[in-house]
This record gives C-alpha cells, structure tokens and sequence, in this order.
C-alpha cells in the first residue's frame, strides 16, 4: 500500500515552539518500509497547511494516510488534513498521545477510519493488512473505531519489549534535517530517542497511559549505532539532545553508553533527563567524560506539599542535593517546571521560586498544568475548576503548555503575570550567573560579548509582568 505519514506539528504562530525530528512517524515509517510498503514521510511543523501542502498530499496518490497527534493544536491542523485525505479517497488512522489520551472524543469526531492506541508499529501492520483484505478491524489489537453508532474498542496490544527488533528511525524520509539542528556548545546537535516509557507515575503525566508504566529502551549497542547513523548523515551534526522521558534509568546501561562513545571515538556533547533520586555523582563524572554537558531534571515545584500530591517521589531536598551534584561534576542543570497545578498557592509559588535561587539552573523551562483525561491528576483539577472542552476542537485549542494559558485552565487564582515574572526573574539570575562565570574564565572579551548579549539576545526573552 502506498502510506502518506504525517507530522502536522504546531501552528506557524507559536513561536515558542521548534520543530524537531518527528520520531513517531520516521519510526512508523521504517517499520511499515520493512514490511513491504511505499512509505513518504510529510513534516509540516511550523508550516501553514495551505494549498501547496493539500496539493503535495494530492499528487502523492495515498492509499491510507497517518496523522502523528497530540493533544494541542496539532488536534486542530490534524482535522484539516484528515478532511484533505478523504476527499482524495484516502483511509485515514490517527496515533500517538491524543488518541490515546482522547479515544472516544476523536472517534466521535474525527473523521478517521481508526485510531492507534499506544505503542503503534506492530498494530499499524495488522491494521493495513485487514484494511487491504476487506477483513473486519475487530481483532486487530490495540485500536479503536467506530462501526455505525457504535464505539469499539479492541483489546490492548503488548508492549514491544526487545525494541533492538525495530529498524533505525528513517532519518533520510526526511531530506535535509537542517532545520532540526540546535546550538549547543558551539555544536550543531539534533534530537534522539532511546527509550519508551517511564516508570514513573507523575499524576500530570500522560506517560502513563501512552506507555502503560512501562520503560523499554535500546541496548547500548543499538544507541551508538543510531548515533553513528545520524553523524555520518548529516556531518553538520556535533551531537544529540537525548528527548526520552527518561534517560538514567539503568545507570549500567548510562555507562556502557559512555564506554561506547569513547572507545568508538564519537567527538560529540549531548544531554539527558535525569530524575533527582537517580543521580549518582560517580555516574555523572562518567558522563562529562563522554561529552554530556548538560542534565534536564523535573523540578515541577519548590513546594513538597505539590511534589507528594503529584506522586513524585521526591522532596525538595532532594532536588538540592541533586543539582549540587551536577554542578560539582561541572554540568548545567536545566531545570522544568509545571506551574498551575491544582491546589497551587501563592505561598507555594514563592516555595518554587526559593528553590529555583537555591539549585542555581543555567536553564530553565516553564510549562503550564495541562489536565490530561486518565491521568491521576485530572480529578483533582475538576474540583479545583477546570472544565473540560465540550468539543474535539475545544481540546485543541486547549492543549497548550504556555504560561499563557494558565488563567483560562481555571485551576487555580494566580495571575499570569506572577509565573510570567518568576520565570523573568530567573532567567535573568542565570544570565548573570553565566557571565560572571566568563568573566572568569576569559576576563578580556566576557565584558563586551555580555554587553552584547544583554543588549540584543536579552531581548528575545518572553516578557514578565
């Protein structure tokens, strides 16, 4: 069968966005080509889905078309594409976070042969293979689809647990990965999967009913070859932005990572999410040997009232001693954090800010709550005032993780304008963290690239209050 996937990404307008690799497709797209079919791959993050784009859709003559969807204005732009891929006689199936998340809202709405639900790849071939023998979709597992005015539901499809059996991602379905790129100490890097899942239960977290609970991740092996894959794609390219969920899990697996890289020769800088309770100072120097310069971790709150209510595992000590230790092993902490969560109060606000002066991040990511149906958090944002959109594209409208969007969740009665200058105030300590520190480090030429910095990039920042 000839398969158009599809990335609809986000909307041209939201500039605080970037586009990135869309692994869910480049995957899909390796698998169903390792299994006999015409596969193109369509990016169109950032782009507007205007008539070149239907007419590209047009001229590719698909015979069923997937559409990569979470819950965010990718709703909205993956309804207009659906609508262009039936008006050329196309099946069209729906994966990924949404309609996992939102099942019978898309079904009830989309108009959309069927929708994968989880991990897609083994589904998606027993779903083209009924859809192309005429047989009935009822025992293809892990799906949802509606027949006359009835909503079904199949039984769910095991997790793949040896995900070395999966071909590499189709980075070449792409062409030029330009415009992934991303600096990062004077590197030009992309993005990388290693892992599925999390073995977390964070009550804000989708995770959980994507991936069942369940961590599953490449062996060492297969990670360095992926990363040779890329480096020899693209020789641009000086290093990887690992985007699992979480990365320090297995912490041998971490260091056979490390091991791998220095002993195959890889001159690259990279990054990982770490959880603070995972964080062992020993395998951090491992990692700075091997060009990690850079540690995401879920801060979320300063508050360990939110932490214990969101089932974190943690407490803010540990958060302390965590970010101690990423610095100690000459690191950056990139800290992320999830304002307007339900029950937050301005004295927990105030907790988080204290907490931000404390762990001294060179980075800093400020998120809004978004409540996600089935997750252990959303009943608790009911109560606290959130209502559910009535509509597939209230959801889409909805579905944003901006600051922006906190006073129109309801949930709680800070202002805007409070996360907004929290997150100001904090990025103005780290920007002047980092120039003392290159002060420091280079005396003659730090003053005037810091003058030129404050003057023009300080103001590429999103405003305060």
């Amino acid at each position: 069968m000839r398969i158009v996937l599809v990335n609809v990404g986000f909307m041209p307008n939201e500039a605080e966005l970037k586009p990135s690799p869309p692994f869910g497709i480049m995957q899909m797209g390796a698998y169903l080509r390792q299994h006999g079919h015409e596969v193109h791959l369509l990016d169109w993050s950032g782009e507007e889905l205007d008539a070149a784009r239907r007419a590209t859709l047009k001229d590719l003559r698909p015979d069923v078309v997937g559409i990569h969807v979470k819950i965010s204005s990718t709703i909205l732009r993956a309804l207009e594409v659906s609508r262009w891929a039936r008006e050329e006689n196309a099946r069209v199936i729906w994966g990924g976070p949404g309609p996992t998340t939102l099942p019978l809202e898309i079904l009830g709405s989309a108009p959309i042969d069927a929708a994968v639900l989880g991990e897609g790849e083994e589904t998606a071939v027993e779903l083209l293979e009924a859809m192309e023998e005429g047989r009935k979709l009822d025992m293809v597992r892990g799906i949802a689809f509606t027949r006359g005015a009835q909503t079904i539901r199949t039984a769910p499809r095991p997790r793949i647990k040896d995900l070395d059996r999966l071909p590499l991602p189709w980075w070449e379905g792409l062409g030029d990965l330009t415009r992934y790129h991303i600096p990062m100490h004077g590197r030009k890097v992309l993005p990388l999967i290693t892992s599925r899942g999390c073995p977390g239960n964070c009550g804000f977290c989708y995770a959980q009913t994507m991936w069942g609970g369940k961590w599953a991740a490449l062996s060492p092996q297969r990670v360095l070859d992926n990363m040779e894959h890329v480096l020899a794609l693209d020789p641009a390219v000086g290093g990887f932005i690992i985007i699992d969920d979480l990365f320090y899990v297995i912490p041998k697996r971490v260091q056979q990572i490390c091991q791998g890289i220095r002993e195959r020769g890889l001159d690259i800088v990279w990054n990982c999410e770490v959880r603070a309770d995972l964080i062992s100072p020993e395998l951090l120097r491992i990692m700075r040997a091997a060009g990690c310069r850079q540690v995401l971790m879920g801060v979320e709150t300063g508050s360990d009232r939110l932490l214990r209510m969101v089932n974190k595992r943690i407490t803010v000590e540990t958060i302390r001693q965590a970010a101690r230790a990423i610095h100690d092993a000459d690191m950056e902490l990139y800290a992320m954090l999830v304002n307007g969560l339900p029950t937050e109060t301005e004295e927990d606000v105030r907790a988080t800010e204290r907490l931000l002066r404390d762990i001294e991040p060179e980075y800093v990511e400020f998120l809004t709550y978004m409540p996600y149906p089935n997750t252990p958090l959303y009943p608790q944002a009911l109560v606290n005032g959130f209502e559910p959109p009535r509509t597939l594209e209230g959801w889409g409208r909805m579905g944003t993780l901006d600051i922006s969007s906190v006073e129109e969740k309801g949930i709680v009665g800070i202002p805007e304008k409070r996360y907004r200058g929290m997150a100001r105030r904090t990025k103005q300590r780290a920007v002047m963290r980092s120039y003392v520190q290159a002060v420091k480090k280079e005396p003659f030429t730090a003053p005037s690239r810091g003058f030129k910095y404050l003057l023009h990039g300080g103001r590429k920042g999103k405003g305060g209050d």
